[in-house]
């Protein structure tokens, strides 16, 4: 125990637990190049090593193999001694070598079901630090404790680090029970036999997924401790080439996202452009772009509209499909006539995503197409419209003025009228009252009409020139 040991995995060479390390070539926390460090395990999913720091915080971190190098030498102190060769004076050999050989790495000892342990340390629940608990089984998958917090019966998974051997009692949250009398002395044997075997199932069982204990801060670090600056820029330029139209794409979401699935992706996406944290030149106009794209899919009518031009994108790619493979003896056969399972992970695929992508883009394009052309017509019989009321109104002025001007001249004339009938006239025969004046007699002659004319008295017709004389 304590020499540094070697694993192979593939043709990479893992470091075993408690192997002191140095820290190198980080870009988002430059602070810790040049520290030192313990490697607790490695985790294959992430493809990292987990690293706790020898500073006082005990911060633990995530590191890619390229970053982690070893402090010191592989061979213990004793093989060191033994290949010195040996020198006269006896006090030399002992004190020069154990001074100069750095300390071996001790990997901590497992602790058993039932210890008692103090926590300590806790950043995301600082009301635990101080507090007891007993200890029910190591988790190996988790790299934590299954601990039971003493006077709560909580239970959280801890880190090594954050745990210490208790070497004197616990202080008890209740007053001490009665002392059990000698003759129930067989039946608290009974329960406490139970209760060890209780606790040894339970360490054999399959730990249950509890959630880890992280703050905002701690997650915060490990993320951008995963991403460099080539990720970063590669966001940037994903989102200035999206479709403009479209705020799916700025957040990089399927096209039926749900409004949990939008928010995480927005706050994952703006990490990853954020101006104070980005380097790239257009990171501020990336920001802004998905700024926008979340606010438009927070509005009910733009979403409720955005979403039925994309669902008659999906169901006219669905339509093409089927027309595409009716005839497809291979999938068939694969599927066995199934055509329902075939739709199924047809919907699941990478094409459908990009002829959902590429479809409902046209149907958007020609949409705003329809919605411009439809502004313009607006706009151009809105024009004509004012430019008509324009015409009306002036020609309305103008009638109306010259309406005045002919009133005036008309009462100029009246007046000059009426001032030379004044000034010329002349004075008027008196009425008297019951006088009688006779009708003027007209003399007739239509006699002498129609005989200049050669009309005929009954007939009413134009008489022939020897009927004159006749009538006559």
């Amino acid at each position: 125990p304590g020499r540094r040991a070697w694993q192979r995995r593939g043709e990479m060479v893992l470091l075993e637990a408690g192997t002191a390390v140095t820290v190198n070539g980080l870009k988002a926390r430059p602070d810790l190049n040049g520290k030192t460090a313990k490697i607790v395990a490695y985790v294959p999913e992430r493809e990292r090593y987990h690293l706790t720091m020898d500073d006082g915080e005990q911060e633990e971190l995530y590191l890619k193999p390229a970053n982690v190098e070893l402090s010191g030498r592989d061979e213990p102190v004793a093989d060191a001694q033994a290949s010195e060769p040996p020198v006269e004076t006896p006090a030399a050999p002992t004190e020069e070598p154990t001074a100069a050989a750095p300390p071996e790495p001790t990997v901590p000892a497992l602790m058993d079901p039932g210890t008692v342990v103090e926590v300590s340390g806790l950043k995301a629940r600082p009301d635990l630090n101080g507090k007891h608990g007993t200890v029910v089984a190591y988790a190996a998958d988790r790299q934590r404790y299954h601990v039971n917090i003493i006077g709560t019966e909580e239970e959280t998974y801890l880190r090594p680090a954050n745990i210490t051997i208790v070497t004197k009692p616990a202080p008890a949250p209740a007053p001490e029970p009665a002392p059990v009398p000698e003759e129930g002395a067989a039946e608290r044997d009974a329960i406490l036999r139970e209760a060890s075997n209780g606790v040894a199932a339970t360490a054999s069982a399959p730990t249950p997924p509890i959630e880890e204990l992280k703050d905002d801060e701690t997650l915060l670090k490990e993320f951008f401790a995963d991403v460099s600056d080539a990720s970063r820029n590669a966001e940037v330029a994903r989102i200035l080439a999206c479709f403009k139209l479209n705020p799916y794409e700025h957040l990089n979401v399927r096209f039926d996202a749900g409004e949990e699935t939008i928010k995480r992706a927005f706050r994952k996406v703006s990490l990853l452009v954020h101006p104070d944290k980005c380097k790239h030149p257009s990171a501020k106009a990336a920001f802004d772009a998905i700024g926008q794209a979340q606010t438009l899919l927070g509005k009910e009518e733009v979403k409720r509209e955005l979403d039925f031009n994309l669902t008659r994108a999906k169901e006219s790619v669905i339509k093409a499909w089927r027309k595409e493979t009716r005839n497809d003896v291979v999938l068939r056969v694969r599927y066995n006539g199934d055509r329902d399972a075939q739709l199924a992970d047809f919907l699941e695929s990478d094409e459908f995503q990009e002829r959902w992508k590429l479809e409902g883009r046209k149907n958007i394009v020609d949409l705003e197409w329809r919605r411009r052309k439809l502004t313009l017509r607006i706009a151009a019989e809105e024009e004509r419209v004012e430019k008509e009321e324009k015409e009306e109104a002036a020609e309305r002025k103008k009638q109306s003025k010259a309406q005045k001007n002919w009133d005036e001249e008309k009462a100029r004339e009246g007046r000059v009228g009426g001032w030379r009938d004044f000034t010329s006239k002349k004075a008027k025969r008196q009425k008297v009252a019951g006088e009688f004046k006779a009708p003027t007699l007209k003399k007739e002659t239509r006699a002498k009409e129609e005989e200049y004319h050669g009309l005929d008295k009954n007939s009413n017709r134009v008489l022939r020139p020897d009927e004159v004389t006749k009538a006559w």
